[in-house]
């Protein structure tokens, strides 16, 4: 996918001459970039679904005896 993006020019011309310094572009140095937050949030993700079931694994609910849902009872303000 391409994406347009804009910067100031001074700071393009040093972040591409720093990439060049490291034998990559300034294309490049971004998708890496993208590439790291997205494994960030998605790591993050992943601790949060795993924190979410811990926390059901740990804790149990006991619901009165013949206790039922009711629909118009859990909607009424």
């Amino acid at each position: 996918m391409n994406i347009t993006l804009s910067a100031p020019p001074e700071t393009i011309r040093i972040v591409r001459q720093w990439a060049d310094e490291q034998h990559t572009s300034l294309n490049q140095y971004i998708r890496d970039c993208l590439e790291e937050k997205a494994n960030d949030v998605q790591r993050e993700r992943q601790r949060k679904a795993e924190e979410f079931l811990e926390f059901f694994r740990t804790h149990s609910v006991k619901m009165p005896k013949g206790w039922k849902f009711d629909r118009e009872e859990a909607n009424a303000s």
